[in-house]
C-alpha cells in the first residue's frame, strides 16, 4: 500500500509538472512582433561585437541616428519593460519587418543606422529625421515589396531637404550631400553616359532629390551591361 501511494503521489507531480510547462509560452510565442500600431515592433539585430540579440525597436523611422528606444522584452506583455536606449555607434544592423538597416561607420557616419531602400548592384541606403523627429513609415505594411514603392515616394517628397543618402557598390560604402551629388554621381555612373551627363548638366530628373530614379536607372544599365 506504502509503494502505491508513493507511486500514486509521483505520478501525479508528473502530470502537474507537464500541465505548468505546457502553459508556460515558448521562446517562439514571448518573441512575437507588436501589433500594426504600437511604436516598436521586433527586430534581430547584430551589434558592432558580433553578437546577435532579438529585441524591440521604432517602427516609425527613416534610419536612426546617436540612439535607439527600445525595449528588451515585448512592449505589449505584463509585467511592461521599461524603456532602454542604445548608441547607434554599437549597433552594425538590423532587420525589422523584413527591411535592414545598416551601420554607416564605413562612410565616416558611425552614428547613422540606414535604411536600405535599393538592393542591386548598386545599394541605396537612406537616413531622414531622428527618434525625435518621427517620420511616418511603413514598416506595418505585411509586404515590404509593396511597402518600399510607397516609401521611395515619400522620400522623394517634402522630406527631400533632411534626407541623407548612401551609396554601396562592390563593397564601397560613400555618403552623398547636397554638396557633392554631382560631382560624385557623375563620376560614379562614368560608363554610362546618357545617365552620367544628365546628372552633370542638371537635367530635370537627374537632382539629389532623384538618387531613388537615378540608382534605379544605373542599376539597369549595370544588369543589362553583365547580361550582353
Amino acid at each position: 500500500m506504502k509503494h502505491l501511494l508513493l507511486l500514486s503521489a509521483f505520478l501525479l507531480f508528473t502530470f502537474y509538472c507537464a500541465a505548468q510547462s505546457s502553459s508556460s509560452p515558448l521562446d517562439s510565442t514571448t518573441w512575437q512582433d507588436t501589433g500594426p500600431k504600437t511604436p516598436h515592433g521586433l527586430a534581430v539585430a547584430t551589434t558592432t561585437d558580433g553578437k546577435t540579440i532579438r529585441t524591440y525597436f521604432p517602427v516609425d523611422c527613416i534610419g536612426f541616428e546617436e540612439k535607439i528606444s527600445y525595449f528588451s522584452r515585448n512592449p505589449e506583455v505584463r509585467p511592461f519593460p521599461r524603456i532602454q536606449y542604445v548608441d547607434v555607434k554599437k549597433i552594425a544592423s538590423a532587420t525589422i519587418r523584413g527591411h535592414r538597416l545598416e551601420n554607416m561607420a564605413a562612410a565616416g557616419c558611425p552614428e547613422v543606422l540606414a535604411l536600405r531602400l535599393i538592393n542591386g548592384p548598386v545599394e541605396l541606403f537612406a537616413f531622414s529625421g531622428s527618434v525625435g523627429e518621427k517620420v511616418p513609415l511603413i514598416f506595418a505594411v505585411v509586404s515590404p515589396a509593396l511597402a518600399m514603392p510607397t516609401l521611395l515616394a515619400q522620400l522623394s517628397g517634402s522630406a527631400i531637404e533632411r534626407n541623407r543618402w548612401f551609396v554601396r557598390r562592390n563593397g564601397q560604402l560613400l555618403a552623398l550631400t547636397h554638396s557633392n551629388f554631382r560631382k560624385t554621381m557623375s563620376e560614379y555612373t562614368a560608363d554610362c553616359l546618357a545617365i552620367s551627363t544628365q546628372i552633370k548638366q542638371g537635367a530635370e530628373g537627374f537632382h539629389y532629390k532623384d538618387i531613388p530614379q537615378i540608382v534605379n536607372l544605373y542599376n539597369q544599365f549595370l544588369q543589362e551591361s553583365a547580361n550582353k
